[in-house]
């Protein structure tokens, strides 16, 4: 396959076909994304379990007595446990504000802002046809989709949005800041902007780690790679994009050895002139 016959839409594949791009693994994500996916769970549980054994008022809370008091006496009280929870997301921020200065042109706008979150035509089209599947009003076929699909672009949107959120209240309340005003409406934004994000959270782990069709997106937020069949079906546009910049690469190489032969074979010629014309006899 060359860049000439990269297909421009996805196409039946061949059972010999389906089996070679099985076994052939793409690189989809970078080490520091795949670091910074599992800073964030291990974040996100950490928090989850602290906040939630944090709200006690009666009319509030959604955790059952004996969790409360677990989670106090394994802390050591609930003053520690509101100290953990602090220092959690004050490391959670700090990294973030790091991850963001330095990664800004590597991670951020070519990660997130082009492929995590721009959302494009075919994935407005997506979100519509895929709405009518799941009512069994169409059998219209999916559109091609980019590195990400249109339900986890939304899902992406929907973190970056709250997560700002999260991180000014959680710094207001933590330190009082502004004033008593301030953190008494930082308090329910917080929760809010949290409860948001645990409702696409607990759609993102399903679909992750347990949906079957989607194992392969699990395993690559540890190995970084998918297989090709996958990225294929799943998501052509970007498959179809690192094919190009593979053939691309691939044809620079191949130039750049075809221009080494000749440089070599014009000054083997130039030698050959040269000792002919010291040793015409020769």
């Amino acid at each position: 396959m060359t860049s000439q016959t990269v297909p421009v839409v996805p196409a039946p594949l061949t059972f010999e076909e389906s089996r070679l791009m099985a076994q052939s693994l793409i690189k989809k994500h970078q080490v520091a994304v795949v670091l910074l996916h599992w800073f964030n769970a291990i974040v996100w549980a950490l928090e989850l379990m602290t906040g939630s054994a944090l709200i006690v008022a009666p009319a509030y809370r959604f955790m059952p007595n004996w969790y409360l008091t677990m989670m106090q006496e394994m802390a050591g009280g609930r003053a520690n446990l509101l100290r953990i929870h602090i220092a959690v997301g004050v490391t959670w921020t700090i990294v973030f504000v790091v991850y963001a200065v330095f990664g800004w042109r590597y991670f951020l706008h070519a990660e997130v802002l082009r492929k995590e979150i721009g959302l494009e035509g075919d994935d407005f089209r997506w979100l519509r046809i895929r709405i009518l599947l799941l009512l069994n009003r169409t059998r219209e076929e999916l559109p091609p989709q980019g590195a990400y699909n249109a339900g986890q672009k939304l899902y992406a949107l929907l973190i970056y949005a709250m997560v700002p959120i999260i991180m000014i209240t959680g710094w207001i309340m933590a330190f009082h800041l502004i004033g008593t005003f301030a953190v008494q409406w930082a308090m329910v934004l917080h929760f809010v902007a949290a409860g948001m994000v645990v409702s696409g959270l607990m759609i993102h782990v399903y679909m992750g780690a347990v949906f079957p069709e989607e194992k392969p997106a699990f395993y690559s937020m540890i190995t970084g790679m998918v297989d090709e069949l996958y990225a294929y079906k799943h998501h052509f546009k970007w498959w179809r994009e690192v094919k190009l910049q593979q053939h691309e690469w691939q044809e620079g190489i191949e130039n750049e050895g075809r221009e080494a032969v000749l440089v070599a074979k014009r000054a083997d010629d130039s030698n050959r002139a040269g000792a002919a014309r010291i040793d015409p006899e020769a």
